[in-house]
């Protein structure tokens, strides 16, 4: 009797899933696990695909867990980011990286709720789905997927893998009932990697500073299954996701774009300034947090910008004393770089925090450049 007890607890424990920290997804692909772990990300993508998002994208530890539209509430999902959480169902491998795509409600919930629990609306809603994403600040966040017109897809380039970009992933934050101002300006945020998969949020933390200034938010991006982006993939969706204001506010592509960027993706906005200045563009200032390279000297190089235009340019610098990133010494050197890159207004504040995008540096920023204009 006492063996049959045995062997019948020994068989129960396999109907249950293994449970492992998210950070090692990787070992148990084709498996059938609980991971456990905290959010660092939620986002929906205009196709209504959502994902929770673990770790810090390339890292060895990122994983991801899928909702399906019609499958999973992608509204719902969100309520999770910054959780600790925990995800059941089988590993599978996207592009080398592992992940869970949600079976329904149930493959995903509070770590301690009970299964099929339902997790808490977000403060302040009811947790049902919203047409659009507002926020406190009065502004609406559109998420679009744009087409590349061909002049664009030039623009873009060919990467080395072969690869064309043909549509762009953008996220358009504008002031609740938008009427533009005259010399309405633009601020376009260039993801950096780990924020790639988080362009929502990433438009929303620069949103809340810059629309009640009234200027329009936006980013764009195009995925690539290269390491790295082509030198002209950045200016190309931002001039799609212009095209789309001007097909919707005539004359928007007259009106002053200014780009920010933090570690990476501050060397992506320096390159993409150049390739933006010789389609015409007006571009008055660039924002730059955690600046460890700049691109300044490249973009000049491979689009021939107007000499006069970047000299113009103002370069606002922002170092956190606590950045893990960059250095203080490293975001001086590349200061001095810009300058010499022609740039003759540079401007390198260090502020208290980390790295990233310091919300108190950046509303700095976007007073000079107001002043600078006037």
């Amino acid at each position: 009797m006492f063996r049959i007890f045995i062997a019948s607890l020994c068989l129960g424990t396999q109907l249950y899933a293994v449970t492992i920290p998210h950070a090692e997804a990787g070992k148990h692909v084709g498996q059938e696990v609980t991971l456990t772990g905290k959010v660092s990300g939620v986002r929906t993508i205009p196709s209504g695909m959502t994902f929770v998002n673990f770790g810090v994208r390339g890292a060895a530890d990122a994983f991801t867990a899928v909702g399906k539209p019609g499958v999973v509430d992608g509204q719902a999902l969100l309520t999770y980011d910054g959780k600790n959480v925990e995800v059941t169902g089988t590993i599978e491998l996207f592009k080398d990286r592992p992940q869970i795509v949600l079976k329904g409600a149930e493959s995903i919930r509070l770590s301690g709720a009970a299964p099929g629990a339902e997790p808490a609306p977000a403060p302040g809603t009811t947790g049902k789905p919203a047409p659009s994403v507002t926020t406190p600040a009065a502004f609406v966040i559109e998420p679009l997927n744009l087409k590349l017109e061909r002049e664009e897809v030039r623009m873009a380039g060919e990467s080395h893998s072969g690869f064309v970009p043909t549509n762009a992933e953008v996220f358009i934050a504008l002031p609740n009932n938008f009427k533009p101002q005259a010399g309405q300006r633009v601020l376009a945020v260039v993801p950096d990697f780990k924020s790639e998969e988080e362009l929502e949020k990433l438009v929303r933390l620069h949103a809340e500073v810059a629309v009640p200034k009234g200027w329009v938010v936006l980013t764009a991006h195009c995925p690539t299954p290269d390491e790295f982006p082509t030198d002209g993939l950045d200016a190309a969706c931002i001039t799609a996701t212009i095209r789309h204001l001007a097909s919707k506010y005539p004359g928007a592509e007259e009106w002053p774009l200014f780009l920010t960027g933090s570690s990476m993706g501050a060397g992506r906005a320096c390159l993409a300034s150049g390739a933006l200045i010789k389609q015409d563009f007006d571009v008055p200032g660039i924002f730059l947090s955690s600046l460890k390279w700049q691109d300044i000297t490249k973009s000049v190089k491979t689009f021939s910008p107007s000499k006069n235009a970047i000299r113009n340019l103002k370069a606002y610098i922002s170092q956190g004393e606590k950045d893990f990133y960059a250095t203080k010494a490293q975001s001086l050197a590349e200061a001095e770089e810009i300058r010499e890159a022609g740039v003759k207004d540079v401007r390198h504040e260090v502020h208290p925090g980390k790295g990233g995008m310091d919300a108190a540096s950046l509303t700095k920023a976007l007073e000079w450049f107001e002043q600078a204009e006037k």
